[in-house]
């Protein structure tokens, strides 16, 4: 009696030894990814792309978060993603978005990877909404319900800033530094200092960076896009930089 009530407790230990290999082997060949947008750790599952306040360049990028859950390999992992749900019929991989090849590397739980977005004017008279997931593999399934979608508002809305022509003292106006606003202006600035000209420039005081700039840096940005509108009417003779029939200057 004594024997097979040991024999009994030996084989339900062998039994449940088995399952928790089979369950670890299982974690390890199909473990799933949490993805969000944003580079932190604030959980982000929408945002608003506006090609308005993006720079002329052909691609720009939207970063994400990926992160692991279940356990590290030893080896590099790729994981793919898919637009799962939207205006499919108007937001296309290829012609609007690209994803380049994302790799987990060995030992690691996750990183920051971009999905790459082209410069297009398809949305300038209605936005456009694409939702991003995790297509799944050999490798990765879909992480948590609130962390396996990355929703993304497509559209090109132009809005003019409040302190283009009027901003009283301490700060100066941004027409004094680029003249005239228009919309193509606005994206020629963006492009050149690698900012959007929303920021207010302080004339006196300390400026408090991120939203406001120094008189100093204002000049130099101002001396930046006057070099590179020469350059760019130097590269396109007899057709200079335009918005409609008025020809962009500045000050």
């Amino acid at each position: 009696m004594k024997f097979n009530i040991i024999y009994a407790v030996g084989l339900l230990l062998l039994i449940s030894s088995c399952k928790k290999e089979e369950e670890l082997r299982y974690d390890n060949e199909h473990s799933a990814m949490n993805v969000w947008l944003g580079t932190d750790l604030q959980l982000r599952d929408s945002l608003v792309y506006n090609y308005a306040y993006k720079s002329l360049n052909n691609f720009d990028t939207i970063k994400f978060s990926a992160r692991l859950t279940g356990l590290l390999s030893d080896q590099d992992r790729e994981f793919q993603l898919k637009a799962i749900s939207g205006d499919l019929d108007r937001v296309k991989e290829g012609q609007h978005y690209v994803f380049p090849k994302y790799i987990l590397k060995a030992n690691t739980y996750g990183g920051i990877f971009t999905i790459l977005i082209k410069r297009s004017g398809d949305f300038k008279s209605k936005e456009a909404k694409v939702v991003f997931g995790i297509s799944e593999n050999e490798h990765f399934k879909k992480g948590a319900v609130e962390q396996s979608v990355m929703k993304v508002l497509l559209k090109e809305e132009f809005s003019k800033p409040a302190n283009w022509d009027l901003d009283p003292f301490p700060y100066t106006r941004l027409s004094s530094f680029f003249g005239g606003y228009s919309n193509v202006k606005f994206q020629f600035i963006t492009t050149v200092i690698g900012r959007t000209p929303t920021f207010r420039v302080r004339t006196n005081g300390t400026a408090v960076p991120p939203d406001e700039v120094s008189h100093t840096q204002a000049l130099y940005w101002q001396s930046r896009c006057k070099l590179e509108l020469s350059k760019y009417n130097s590269e396109h003779i007899g057709e200079p930089l335009k918005d409609g029939d008025e020809v962009i200057v500045f000050p």
